[in-house]
């Protein structure tokens, strides 16, 4: 209880006195995060939208290949793209290992499949007859994806959200592909480590804490929307 009560009370003084490295790890935190989920949601949003919808040939196999990426532990993805972007990677020309773009991108490629398997899953649950209405008026194909994405948009919100919630607190991606460089790509997951490794318990604690008043605040916001949804 003493060492949580220690925790609270150095994060507390790390806010207010505004310490550069723990404010520099939150702020590389919610960039990459916001990016990182709004890169993946412009693409995997319609993808889902469309597999939901269409049920394609082929569309089985889609989602289960999703599925299965939605449990890819966070070090194999962060792997992957230390691969493609180190030396004598694919991509290791753009030389961008150990840069807050490695980070971005692999957590990209991590919740892509999250927020397809969850859109897929809210449109193919919609009652069919608001695709065929569309389709009745004369809506587009597109416009018929946009209709049904319109109509579970509370789901939609809710994969988005779950997507923030494993970004904000991966750490695979941010050691391996981000390297957890001070003031330059260490996110608060990585602090934590680090801290933990110097055997400052107190302010990893502190890290710790901070993130997980992240995490609430995520959560809190689910949780209105959901109620909102239900209203």
């Amino acid at each position: 209880m003493e060492f949580l009560l220690e925790g609270l009370l150095e994060a507390w003084r790390l806010v207010a006195v505004g310490d550069a490295h723990v404010l520099h790890a939150v702020w590389v935190t919610l960039m990459c995060t916001g990016l990182a989920v709004g890169l993946a949601a412009a693409v995997a949003l319609p993808y889902g939208a469309w597999l939901g919808r269409t049920r394609p040939d082929g569309g089985g196999l889609q989602v289960f290949v999703m599925r299965v990426g939605m449990f890819v532990p966070t070090v194999v993805v962060g792997l992957l793209v230390y691969s493609l972007l180190s030396r004598r990677g694919l991509l290791g020309g753009l030389e961008l290992l150990y840069t807050k773009g490695a980070i971005i991108g692999g957590e990209v490629l991590l919740v892509f499949p999250l927020i397809v398997t969850l859109t897929h899953g809210a449109v193919a649950s919609l009652d069919p007859i608001v695709a065929e209405t569309a389709r009745t008026l004369g809506a587009s194909s597109w416009r018929v994806n946009l209709t049904l994405m319109s109509e579970a948009r509370t789901g939609l919100v809710a994969a988005c959200l779950a997507a923030c919630a494993r970004c904000l607190s991966e750490l695979g991606v941010a050691l391996v592909a981000g390297g957890g460089l001070a003031m330059r790509t260490r996110t608060l997951s990585a602090t934590i480590t680090y801290e933990l490794s110097r055997g400052n318990f107190s302010r990893g604690l502190a890290s710790g804490i901070i993130l997980l008043v992240l995490a609430v605040g995520v959560a809190l916001l689910a949780h209105r929307l959901g109620r909102e949804a239900r209203a």
